[in-house]
């Protein structure tokens, strides 16, 4: 990293981790100056709509997603969610993921913290149109039998 007061090369005196990103507190060789460096990997995944249209993949909806299935639930509940869908995601290594593997892994992740937030968020990413559609799903949960037999 160069200095940004005078080009010259600098050094990091530390380095610490603040949520997704990488703190470093540097200072040149040359002018003595510090200054602070945020560090962030960024993906360039991208998402195949149902319609075949392909999109820059945004781990926000995700977030606010959830946030709109789990309704009241605790920030840190759904932060740690959405995290771990996140991680799930990029171990598939796969551009583009497609709507229904992120819908998938989104209902894995509230199936296990929260049985209503599921039903929620399944009756749309499923396309739940009838009562008995609703009634199949609910019984699942109920009955803790899988849903990936259901056709997602």
């Amino acid at each position: 990293m160069y200095c940004p007061y005078c080009s010259k090369e600098t050094k990091v005196l530390e380095s610490r981790l603040i949520d997704n990103s990488v703190r470093r507190r540097r200072e040149c060789l040359d002018c003595t100056n510090r200054f602070t460096t945020y560090e962030k990997a960024e993906f360039q995944l991208s998402v195949k709509k149902k319609d075949g249209r392909d999109q820059p993949f945004d781990f926000n909806k995700i977030k606010s997603s959830l946030q709109r299935a789990c309704s009241k639930a605790n920030v840190d509940i759904i932060e740690n969610a959405s995290k771990s869908i996140e991680m799930k995601l990029l171990a598939k290594k796969k551009n583009p993921l497609t709507t229904k593997e992120i819908g998938k892994t989104v209902l894995i992740e509230l199936k296990k913290i929260d049985k209503l937030a599921y039903l929620r968020f399944a009756s749309i990413h499923k396309e739940v149109r009838n009562p008995k559609m609703l009634e199949k799903e609910l019984s699942m949960i109920v009955n803790n039998k899988s849903w990936l037999k259901w056709g997602v």
